[in-house]
């Protein structure tokens, strides 16, 4: 949706646009108002405005001066101009400038609707020509590597894609992998001064230790690189031509690799003047035993490398390392603190659904016993995380029967502990569905306060949201969502009605009664209130039951 920005000098034009025309309709999300131009100038540092419709003649700032102002620092805004005066000169500004169109006031409201529902349609025709195809080609081809890297670090945390999807996304992004192919892997730990690089300087440098590993290996392998999470280089390498690489060397793919591996190493401290620390990998299929083979490289890392700098490491020289079996959707991202914190509640409900599956399956051929334990710390620890992160007792937001969990877990089975897990969750979202109708509910009593009280003023959308200390178009939002109507139609709502009750029940007069309502121009009140009524206040007062 788009932002529109109204000035005029006289609030009574502002606000009556800003009420009667129907915005929503051809796709304006954001009425902010102004009564300067120096007040619309800081409305445009701080909103995404697309179209500004100014008067003409202003004090301090001109109309003419103010778009001056908005097309240098703006050029993407578009403007319109109102004008009391049918003036040539005038006119002839308005196209120097470039202002999309010229309107003369009092302007009717056809006329301004079918104003915007030009300049709406030649905006968003402009977006379509930006996301032309050729551009978006340009732009995919610009972000190619980041695309690659940040596929590979999907499948590294266990993402799992349809066999089409797979081969789609790989055809898409030019990465000549097929599933069932054997593969290989290097992992990369940057030492000594390297690692302590800023973090646009380790980009730098992981730029050139990648270009290193191409330059030695890419006539024998296909290279697919990533950072990972522990700023560890991950290279996924694939064998070009097997047969080529037989006769050329003699030396099986893996031996291949790790003479590789150890030459990359010495080349980074030749050229680069730093350390690096490899580890080669076992070979296995793609895809499915990439998460698998990468845990193998990384606990070798950790477990035979440790802190010392400068090592190499092969699959070769490593014995069998049979660890316990780990619940892997445990830790596959996105993890439970991450959709908690997003309130993505159904995906949670999936997620331990999913590891109780992982951990039943698992207990065909394991002892899940130590398994469970570890289901249960990671379950408890994530619902207390989320709990006390929303300023929360376990004790006031559970029931004694869910809480008695956390202080001495009492399941038997495992389908005992996911039955308790999933009603938890269950407490957990009916919390943040209750505290979010709280909070709405709490909004809308204090905007419609906060309207009653200053209807004589300014109850522009800026000026209320100002108030409740939320973003505009976040607090129309909520608004409409919470009462199904739109915060300017209540607000001129209000107004229609409290001028109708002043014209039942006192003798004040249509211009100070419209002064009552927030109108300073009488005429625009006259016009507004035959709008909503089908009468003038006057023919109003006149009709009523004696």
């Amino acid at each position: 949706m788009l932002q529109i920005l109204l000035v005029d000098d006289e609030r009574s034009v502002v606000e009556t646009l800003s009420e009667t025309i129907p915005w929503e309709t051809f796709g304006i999300g954001t009425v902010h108002e102004a009564l300067s131009g120096t007040l619309a100038l800081e409305i445009m540092e701080n909103h995404d405005v697309d179209i500004v419709i100014t008067d003409i003649r202003m004090p301090e700032m001109s109309g003419i001066t103010l778009i001056t102002a908005i097309h240098e620092r703006w050029p993407h805004v578009h403007t319109i101009l109102l004008s009391g005066y049918a003036d040539f000169e005038y006119a002839k500004q308005a196209i120097k400038h470039e202002s999309f169109d010229y309107l003369l006031k009092p302007v009717s409201d056809e006329d301004l609707i079918e104003t915007v529902q030009r300049l709406v349609n030649r905006i968003k025709d402009k977006w379509e020509t930006a996301a032309s195809y050729q551009r978006a080609l340009n732009a995919f081809q610009d972000n190619l590597p980041l695309l690659q890297s940040t596929m590979l670090n999907e499948l590294l945390t266990g993402k799992n894609y349809s066999q089409k999807a797979l081969e789609d996304k790989l055809d898409l992004l030019e990465l000549p992998y097929s599933v069932g192919e054997n593969l290989g892997m290097l992992v990369i730990r940057m030492e000594e001064h390297l690692s302590e690089m800023s973090h646009n300087d380790l980009a730098l440098m992981e730029y050139a230790i990648c270009n290193i590993i191409s330059e030695v290996m890419q006539s024998h392998f296909h290279i697919w690189h990533t950072r990972d999470v522990h700023d560890y280089i991950v290279v996924l390498v694939s064998v070009r031509n097997p047969s080529t690489l037989s006769s050329s060397k003699g030396e099986s793919p893996r031996k291949m690799l790790e003479h590789y591996a150890s030459q990359i190493q010495t080349n980074v401290q030749l050229y680069l003047k730093g350390a690096i620390s490899i580890a080669v990998s076992h070979w296995g299929k793609f895809p499915h035993e990439i998460g698998e083979i990468y845990e193998r490289a990384i606990m070798s890392m950790r477990k035979r490398m440790g802190q010392v700098q400068g090592l190499f490491v092969t699959a070769s020289d490593e014995t069998d390392i049979n660890p316990l079996h780990t619940i892997r959707s445990l830790y596959k991202p996105p993890t439970l603190n991450i959709l908690l914190e997003a309130g993505r509640f159904a995906d949670v409900e999936q997620k331990i659904e999913q590891i109780f599956e992982e951990l039943l399956h698992s207990s065909e051929h394991h002892d899940i016993t130590e398994s469970t334990i570890e289901v249960y710390y990671t379950l408890a620890g994530a619902f207390a995380y989320i709990i006390h992160k929303n300023g929360k007792q376990l004790s006031s937001l559970l029931p004694a029967e869910s809480y008695r969990y956390f202080q001495a877990p009492s399941y038997t089975t495992a389908q005992q502990l996911q039955d308790w897990s999933i009603r938890t969750l269950h407490h957990i979202r009916n919390d943040a569905e209750q505290e979010l109708k709280d909070n709405h509910s709490t909004i809308v009593r204090s905007v419609q306060s906060f309207v009653d009280l200053n209807l004589a003023t300014d109850v522009s959308l800026p000026a209320i949201a100002d108030h409740v200390h939320l973003h505009p178009v976040y607090l129309s939002k909520v608004y409409k969502a919470e009462t199904g109507e739109a915060l300017t139609a209540y607000v001129y709502r209000l107004r229609m009605e409290k001028a109708a009750y002043y014209l039942r029940t006192s003798t004040a007069k249509v211009f100070e009664i419209a002064e009552l309502v927030g109108y300073n121009n009488t005429a625009y009140f006259i016009r507004v209130f035959k709008k909503f009524y089908d009468v003038t206040p006057q023919e109003y007062r006149e009709n009523l039951p004696v």
